[in-house]
């Protein structure tokens, strides 16, 4: 029976129009499941669940642990390292291990603490600095005069919106390391879920500049307006303005295994530069932190 005799059993003045079927979204008989083309629905991606949960949170400024309420997204993981002495060959070795990525935010600034996922004990964390958010802070205009953070420098390519590197803490320095990397790579992570270019700067808490420089981090040069150091009494008695010559020198000179020192230094600020950002960027296009 064609479509005519059809109309004429049921007795239908106007034909009906045979229903066309688009070929392409059907499966092909090659095909032993007879399931639809991907592009016949969108695809839905359930967001993961975030909750609240309580833990102990050593306090940057005053050492003491205090109880804080954060956010835990479980896709949320990171990767630091476990110091273990191996007694084969009496050396310490650093092992990777997963910890679990928490959140807690107030007006300008967020914080990361990343936790043992056993116990949900704070391991490390970082604090980061928005300093879009911080415009509306009353101290904005005091930092805006006085501090290296908010300068722009064109010829490194920092202009405009940036963030800074607080804070960083490990609460175990004798058994865990990575906190510095981690916490770079959730900065930049961080910018990209807001919409700024990552330009990151921060300022080197004295002998801490030979890790930062280690994991890519450069220095700014000491200036005449420097707010915080004496630029010719620098240059007198280090020979230079530009710190990275300083503390690669201190490295090089550094036996193996032993901590090179360079609390003469002081506070120095520091960058990010534009290659590391970008080799953190191909990771994160691979494996992201921050779902």
């Amino acid at each position: 029976m064609n479509i005519n005799d059809f109309n004429s059993l049921f007795g239908l003045d106007t034909p009906i129009r045979p229903i066309k079927i688009k070929k392409e979204n059907i499966s092909t008989p090659e095909n032993k499941l007879n399931v639809l083309d991907k592009d016949v629905f969108e695809k839905t991606v359930e967001k993961p669940k975030v909750f609240d949960i309580e833990i102990e949170h050593i306090c940057a400024k005053t050492k003491t642990p205090k109880k804080i309420t954060v956010q835990i997204n479980p896709q949320d993981k990171g990767i630091i390292y476990k110091k273990i002495f191996n007694k084969k060959n009496n050396k310490i070795e650093k092992i990777p291990v997963a910890v679990n990525i928490a959140k807690s935010s107030d007006k300008h600034t967020v914080s990361y603490y990343f936790l043992e996922p056993e116990t949900n004990k704070e391991l490390d964390f970082v604090i980061i600095e928005d300093w879009n958010l911080a415009k509306l802070n009353p101290t904005y205009d005091y930092y805006l005069d006085n501090s290296k953070l908010l300068d722009d420098y064109p010829e490194m390519g920092i202009e405009g919106d940036r963030i800074s590197i607080e804070y960083l803490q490990n609460n175990d320095e004798e058994h865990y390391s990575g906190i510095g990397k981690l916490s770079d790579q959730i900065a930049i992570e961080y910018c990209l879920q807001e919409g700024i270019e990552p330009n990151i700067l921060s300022l080197a808490e004295p002998n801490s500049h030979a890790a930062h420089y280690k994991r890519g981090r450069r220095f700014l040069p000491v200036d005449k307006y420097e707010k915080d150091l004496d630029y010719y009494e620098f240059v007198e008695v280090y020979g230079t303005n530009d710190p990275n010559k300083i503390v690669e020198k201190r490295i090089k000179e550094t036996p193996k295994g032993q901590k090179v020192d360079t609390s003469d230094l002081f506070g120095i600020y520091m960058y990010m530069p534009k290659e590391i950002i970008q080799n953190y960027l191909t990771k994160i296009e691979k494996n992201p932190i921050l779902h």
